[in-house]
Protein backbone atom coordinates (compact mmCIF):
# COMPACT_ATOMS: atom_id res chain seq x y z
CA UNK A 1 0.00 0.00 0.00
CA UNK A 2 1.61 3.23 -0.56
CA UNK A 3 1.28 6.26 1.20
CA UNK A 4 -1.76 7.94 -0.02
CA UNK A 5 -3.70 4.78 0.21
CA UNK A 6 -2.62 4.70 3.98
CA UNK A 7 -3.73 7.84 4.09
CA UNK A 8 -7.03 7.44 2.96
CA UNK A 9 -7.68 3.96 4.97
CA UNK A 10 -6.90 6.53 8.34
CA UNK A 11 -9.28 8.91 6.63
CA UNK A 12 -11.97 6.26 6.36
CA UNK A 13 -11.44 5.26 10.20
CA UNK A 14 -11.69 9.01 11.09
CA UNK A 15 -15.29 8.86 9.30
CA UNK A 16 -16.42 5.95 11.02
CA UNK A 17 -15.40 7.51 14.04
CA UNK A 18 -17.68 10.48 13.20
CA UNK A 19 -20.73 8.06 11.94
CA UNK A 20 -20.30 6.23 15.28
CA UNK A 21 -20.81 9.47 17.26
CA UNK A 22 -24.02 10.44 15.02
CA UNK A 23 -25.31 7.05 16.43
CA UNK A 24 -25.47 8.98 20.00
CA UNK A 25 -27.04 12.15 19.02
CA UNK A 26 -30.37 12.99 20.69
CA UNK A 27 -32.29 14.73 17.32
CA UNK A 28 -32.89 13.91 14.21
CA UNK A 29 -31.47 17.29 13.20
CA UNK A 30 -28.01 16.54 14.99
CA UNK A 31 -27.77 13.16 13.26
CA UNK A 32 -28.35 14.72 10.13
CA UNK A 33 -25.35 17.04 10.94
CA UNK A 34 -23.22 14.68 12.49
CA UNK A 35 -23.66 12.29 9.59
CA UNK A 36 -22.84 15.16 6.73
CA UNK A 37 -19.87 15.93 8.73
CA UNK A 38 -18.78 11.89 8.71
CA UNK A 39 -20.18 11.99 4.98
CA UNK A 40 -17.75 14.67 4.06
CA UNK A 41 -14.92 13.08 5.95
CA UNK A 42 -15.83 10.20 3.60
CA UNK A 43 -14.96 12.26 0.35
CA UNK A 44 -11.89 13.05 1.62
CA UNK A 45 -11.20 9.32 2.36
CA UNK A 46 -12.80 8.39 -1.20
CA UNK A 47 -10.48 10.49 -2.83
CA UNK A 48 -7.26 9.37 -1.86
CA UNK A 49 -8.60 5.79 -2.21
CA UNK A 50 -9.55 6.73 -6.27
CA UNK A 51 -13.14 5.86 -5.08
CA UNK A 52 -14.98 8.52 -7.22
CA UNK A 53 -18.58 7.11 -7.36
CA UNK A 54 -18.46 6.86 -3.61
CA UNK A 55 -16.94 10.50 -3.88
CA UNK A 56 -18.94 12.01 -5.85
CA UNK A 57 -22.54 10.63 -4.30
CA UNK A 58 -21.35 11.42 -0.96
CA UNK A 59 -21.38 15.37 -1.80
CA UNK A 60 -24.71 14.62 -3.15
CA UNK A 61 -25.64 12.58 -0.24
CA UNK A 62 -24.73 15.67 1.85
CA UNK A 63 -26.77 17.94 0.01
CA UNK A 64 -29.72 15.69 0.43
CA UNK A 65 -28.75 15.40 4.47
CA UNK A 66 -29.22 19.63 3.97
CA UNK A 67 -32.73 19.13 2.17
CA UNK A 68 -33.94 16.73 4.39
CA UNK A 69 -32.62 19.03 7.84
CA UNK A 70 -34.64 21.89 6.09
CA UNK A 71 -37.70 19.84 5.56
CA UNK A 72 -40.07 22.08 7.72
CA UNK A 73 -39.54 24.29 4.97
CA UNK A 74 -42.40 24.85 2.43
CA UNK A 75 -40.40 24.13 -0.57
CA UNK A 76 -38.53 21.13 1.22
CA UNK A 77 -41.93 19.85 2.73
CA UNK A 78 -43.06 18.30 -0.85
CA UNK A 79 -43.30 14.38 -0.75
CA UNK A 80 -41.64 14.76 -3.77
CA UNK A 81 -38.55 15.84 -3.01
CA UNK A 82 -37.20 12.77 -1.63
CA UNK A 83 -37.78 11.57 -5.53
CA UNK A 84 -36.13 14.56 -6.86
CA UNK A 85 -33.09 14.38 -5.40
CA UNK A 86 -33.13 10.63 -6.19
CA UNK A 87 -33.22 11.46 -9.45
CA UNK A 88 -30.80 14.11 -9.74
CA UNK A 89 -28.34 11.46 -7.96
CA UNK A 90 -29.17 9.20 -10.49
CA UNK A 91 -28.56 11.14 -13.60
CA UNK A 92 -25.00 12.53 -11.86
CA UNK A 93 -24.41 8.40 -11.10
CA UNK A 94 -24.08 8.28 -15.01
CA UNK A 95 -21.10 10.67 -14.93
CA UNK A 96 -19.43 8.92 -11.78
CA UNK A 97 -19.65 5.65 -13.05
CA UNK A 98 -16.22 3.75 -12.79
CA UNK A 99 -17.11 0.27 -13.35
CA UNK A 100 -19.32 -2.58 -12.74
CA UNK A 101 -18.73 -2.24 -8.73
CA UNK A 102 -20.15 1.35 -9.17
CA UNK A 103 -23.78 -0.10 -9.21
CA UNK A 104 -23.59 -1.50 -5.66
CA UNK A 105 -22.77 2.02 -4.14
CA UNK A 106 -25.43 3.65 -6.95
CA UNK A 107 -28.19 1.71 -6.06
CA UNK A 108 -28.05 1.41 -2.38
CA UNK A 109 -27.51 5.40 -2.13
CA UNK A 110 -30.53 5.66 -4.32
CA UNK A 111 -32.65 3.64 -2.05
CA UNK A 112 -31.39 4.86 1.26
CA UNK A 113 -32.58 8.32 -0.04
CA UNK A 114 -36.17 7.26 -0.75
CA UNK A 115 -35.79 5.05 2.54
CA UNK A 116 -34.92 8.51 4.44
CA UNK A 117 -37.68 10.46 2.96
CA UNK A 118 -40.47 7.92 2.94
CA UNK A 119 -40.21 5.49 5.76
CA UNK A 120 -41.14 5.60 9.52
CA UNK A 121 -37.60 4.58 11.71
CA UNK A 122 -37.96 0.19 11.96
CA UNK A 123 -38.74 0.46 7.95
CA UNK A 124 -35.39 2.57 7.78
CA UNK A 125 -33.55 0.27 9.48
CA UNK A 126 -34.86 -2.53 7.45
CA UNK A 127 -33.69 -0.89 4.24
CA UNK A 128 -30.55 -0.01 6.10
CA UNK A 129 -29.77 -4.07 6.14
CA UNK A 130 -29.73 -3.82 2.01
CA UNK A 131 -28.71 -0.25 0.77
CA UNK A 132 -25.46 -0.70 3.45
CA UNK A 133 -24.88 -4.58 2.37
CA UNK A 134 -24.74 -2.56 -1.10
CA UNK A 135 -22.24 0.08 -0.51
CA UNK A 136 -20.23 -2.57 1.73
CA UNK A 137 -20.04 -4.45 -1.38
CA UNK A 138 -18.73 -1.43 -2.87
CA UNK A 139 -16.18 -0.43 0.17
CA UNK A 140 -14.72 -4.17 -0.39
CA UNK A 141 -13.54 -3.25 -4.08
CA UNK A 142 -12.33 -0.16 -3.68
CA UNK A 143 -10.93 -1.18 -0.64
CA UNK A 144 -11.55 1.12 1.99
CA UNK A 145 -11.12 -0.44 5.07
CA UNK A 146 -12.95 2.42 7.16
CA UNK A 147 -16.09 2.11 4.52
CA UNK A 148 -16.29 -1.54 4.86
CA UNK A 149 -16.17 -1.19 9.21
CA UNK A 150 -18.56 1.15 8.94
CA UNK A 151 -21.30 -0.50 6.73
CA UNK A 152 -20.95 -3.23 9.22
CA UNK A 153 -21.50 -1.13 11.75
CA UNK A 154 -24.46 0.20 10.17
CA UNK A 155 -26.25 -3.37 9.35
CA UNK A 156 -25.51 -4.68 13.19
CA UNK A 157 -27.44 -1.51 14.37
CA UNK A 158 -30.29 -1.53 12.02
CA UNK A 159 -30.66 -5.58 13.82
CA UNK A 160 -30.20 -4.25 17.19
CA UNK A 161 -32.75 -1.49 16.34
CA UNK A 162 -35.21 -3.98 14.48
CA UNK A 163 -34.80 -6.29 17.83
CA UNK A 164 -35.07 -3.32 20.36
CA UNK A 165 -37.91 -1.76 18.82
CA UNK A 166 -39.89 -4.60 17.55
CA UNK A 167 -43.67 -4.59 17.87
CA UNK A 168 -43.32 -0.64 19.04
CA UNK A 169 -45.69 1.88 16.60
CA UNK A 170 -44.14 3.44 13.90
CA UNK A 171 -43.42 7.07 14.47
Amino acid sequence: MDPIQIIGQVISLIAVAISFLSYQMKTSKGILITLSIATAVSCTAYAFLGGWTGLGLNVLCIVRNICYYHKDKRILSSKLVPVVITVVMGIFSIFLWEGYHSVFFIIGILLNTLAMGYFGPQNLRKSILLTSSLILVYNLFIPSIGGVFNESISIISSIVGLIRYRGQKQV
